[in-house]
């Protein structure tokens, strides 16, 4: 019996969708900043707890205050500006924490401003409300592949003109309600702020490879399909996938000569937002310093659900030697 490879291609964006980063935001335990996320680190809980939300929050504080030193079209300098989060578990722990709370100390006993963050799309909202961002918010949830699929609808909002720019993100927490089998769960935000146009002083640039629903086997098909629509041969490749998913490392190993990182191994299991964090490292391999106005090395990001997978680009203009 032959085996299934990709069954549904959803969508191939053409070439013209790439955007430019304008800004990024990381909020990671044993990570400050992009240089953080490349050095090797254990840690994988802060040392006091926090809900999601607030980690939201402070990756898109540092996110939005990097943007709006480089490019005076950041958040909150005009136009409207649209919120894109991926959570696995968005605010079911305060919600389940709110529903012990009302019977043991009374409804009247419990603040209102908890309502909020115990709502479906907590992460999303918090962060549209704190900075009074104008443009349309979409709260994603699922699995590592989820954040990807965050930062390929900000780069369709975008290029369709819904917004001037997105604050697209994806955050974590250890709550009991996320599940990782095999895996380390971890907790945190990253954040990045995209534009149509490259900031002052270039930058990195994102752009939306493959978007496809794969069978059992598909995830050779899948690769392979990726690597025909670069350019050329990626120079890095990073992975989001569940700690127990193997296949697609093999895979990548087998038809890509380029190293691989994988985040799960690095951050810990950080559910749907791994795939955002997958994207915010490869603008950290693109930071290196090298000759002014020449490519930076092109990154391939892969990141896996179980049963969806999702593809990006990134490349950046190198700003030269520091």
């Amino acid at each position: 019996m032959k085996s299934e490879t990709v069954r549904t291609v959803l969508h191939a964006p053409a070439r013209q969708t790439a955007v430019a980063v304008a800004g990024l935001g990381v909020r990671l335990p044993g990570a400050a900043g992009l240089s953080g996320l490349l050095a090797p680190s254990a840690l994988r809980r802060f040392a006091h707890e926090a809900p999601e939300h607030e980690h939201a929050l402070a990756a898109a504080t540092d996110a939005i205050a990097a943007a709006s030193t480089r490019a005076p079209g950041a958040p909150g300098a005009g136009g409207s500006t649209a919120t894109v989060w991926a959570s696995s578990t968005a605010g079911l722990a305060a919600y389940a924490q709110t529903c012990a709370d009302i019977p043991e100390f009374g409804p009247g006993r419990v603040s209102p401003r908890r309502t909020a963050h115990s709502a479906f799309t907590a992460p999303v909202t918090a962060v549209s409300v704190r900075f009074g961002l104008d443009g349309p918010y979409l709260n994603v949830t699922g699995e590592q592949d989820a954040g990807a699929h965050a930062v390929t609808e900000a780069v369709r909002m975008l290029t369709r003109g819904r917004c001037e720019r997105v604050v697209v993100g994806g955050s974590a927490d250890t709550s009991t309600w996320r599940s990782c089998p095999g895996g380390d769960p971890a907790e945190g935000a990253l954040c990045a702020v995209l534009q149509r146009h490259a900031p002052y002083g270039g930058g990195a640039t994102v752009r939306p490879v493959l978007r496809a629903r794969t069978a059992r086997n598909g995830i050779d098909a899948f690769v392979r399909s990726c690597l025909e629509r670069l350019d050329g041969p990626p120079d890095h490749l990073v992975l989001s996938a569940p700690a127990t998913d193997t296949r697609a490392a093999g895979a990548l190993a087998l038809l890509c000569a380029a190293p691989l990182l994988r985040v799960e191994e690095r951050f810990g299991d950080l559910g749907a937002a791994g795939g955002v964090a997958a994207m915010v490292t490869a603008v950290a391999l693109t930071a290196a310093p090298g000759p002014l106005e020449q490519p930076g090395p092109r990154v391939l990001v892969l990141a896996l659900g179980s049963g969806n997978a999702v593809a990006v680009e990134v490349t950046s203009r190198r700003k030269g030697p520091r």
